[in-house]
């Protein structure tokens, strides 16, 4: 049997690092080795991004800058188009005034246009804006004027103020009518429910006065051979050569041709049914009769209105002052009103301002009335 062998010390195997430390040696040199590739690979792949930012950022820009022009064109675009919508605002309503602006010129052309007409051996027939008025072909001179005029007449201012003072079915009253010419203005502005009194005492205007009537169709105008006054009865006329400026009262040596007699009535006595709404007067210097006899319907008609004749001359002829020709209808509760006869705009006036004038046309209403209102209605 053989003896047991002595176990002897088996050769130690050579030492080397420990393994941590081999793994620390490894990841050195594996951090020398990769590490300047890493940083080749990082720096590349850097330049990369940071060059396609640095392009994205300038298209960017560029794309900012595209929109910001893009907006100024279109707030540009805008400011014309709003430009242009206001300026078409402006084109339509001065096209939709065309016809307001045209429209009466027309008229006026067509109607001036019209050839007078020889009526009769003694009147000649005149296109106005209202129908046709006839004056006498021994006044050449006034036929003459007549023509010249607009469609207006001789007085259009005072013709529009009465348009806006009358209207339909109202009863008016012409004093001192001549041949018509506001008679046919106010009696186009009643229409056939209305009634017009003309007063008119002198027989060649008169006998146009009715012509008129009859050819215009306006059967609701009563044609009077009367003056007007404060008393009824019968007084002297004095006829001048100059039409229309015949009066009651006697006339300056150079116009007065003639005398007659005429029967002379109060508008208290002559209104129908005691109503009046609106009165014409022109007499020459006769107004304050004709407001005297028409007391009562001015105490019975509250909303009166008078358009008279204002002439510091004639005023002075009959004796009376401009002071007291105010004074009257002042005193009658009237408010008094200058026509412009250019544009009919009504303006309060006095005796004072309107001493200075040669002759106009005033209006008196009551204060506050309607007839105040409808005057001054452009």
């Amino acid at each position: 049997m053989r003896p047991p062998l002595s176990e002897e010390p088996k050769p130690e195997a050579p030492q080397g690092p420990p393994p941590r430390r081999r793994f620390g040696l490894a990841r050195r040199w594996l951090g020398a080795v990769l590490s300047p590739i890493a940083n080749y690979v990082r720096r590349y792949l850097q330049a990369s991004v940071e060059h396609e930012l640095r392009e994205t950022r300038a298209h960017l820009h560029a794309v900012s800058a595209d929109l910001r022009g893009l907006e100024l064109r279109l707030d540009q675009t805008l400011r014309q188009n709003e430009r242009l919508a206001a300026t078409l605002a402006r084109l339509e309503a001065h096209a939709e005034r065309l016809p307001g602006l045209f429209g009466p010129r027309f008229d006026e052309l067509e109607i001036k246009l019209r050839p007078l007409i020889a009526y009769d051996e003694a009147s000649m027939a005149i296109r106005m804006r209202d129908g046709y008025v006839l004056a006498p072909r021994a006044l050449p001179t006034f036929v003459t004027m007549l023509a010249n005029a607009t469609s207006g007449g001789l007085e259009p201012g005072t013709g529009e103020a009465l348009r806006r003072l009358v209207r339909p079915g109202m009863t008016v009253a012409d004093v001192g009518a001549n041949i018509g010419l506001l008679t046919l203005v106010m009696a186009r502005a009643t229409g056939p429910g209305g009634k017009v009194l003309a007063f008119e005492p002198e027989a060649v205007p008169r006998s146009n006065l009715e012509k008129m009537k009859y050819l215009n169709g306006l059967a609701w105008v009563d044609v009077r051979d009367q003056a007007v006054g404060d008393k009824a009865g019968r007084l002297t006329f004095h006829v001048s050569d100059i039409i229309g400026h015949s009066s009651l009262y006697a006339l300056p040596e150079a116009e007065e041709a003639r005398t007659i007699e005429v029967e002379v009535v109060r508008l208290d006595d002559a209104a129908p049914a005691k109503r009046m709404d609106v009165v014409k007067i022109d007499v020459e210097g006769a107004e304050l009769d004709v407001l005297a006899g028409m007391q009562g319907l001015i105490g019975k008609n509250p909303d009166l209105a008078i358009v008279a004749e204002f002439g510091p001359e004639h005023l002075k002829r009959v004796g009376q002052t401009p002071a007291q020709w105010f004074k009257a209808f002042a005193d009658a509760g009237f408010k008094p009103y200058l026509i412009d006869e250019s544009t009919s705009a009504c303006a309060p006036t006095d005796a004072k301002a309107a001493a200075r004038l040669v002759s106009a046309n005033i209006a008196f209403v009551r204060p506050g009335g309607d007839a105040e209102r409808r005057l001054l209605q452009r």
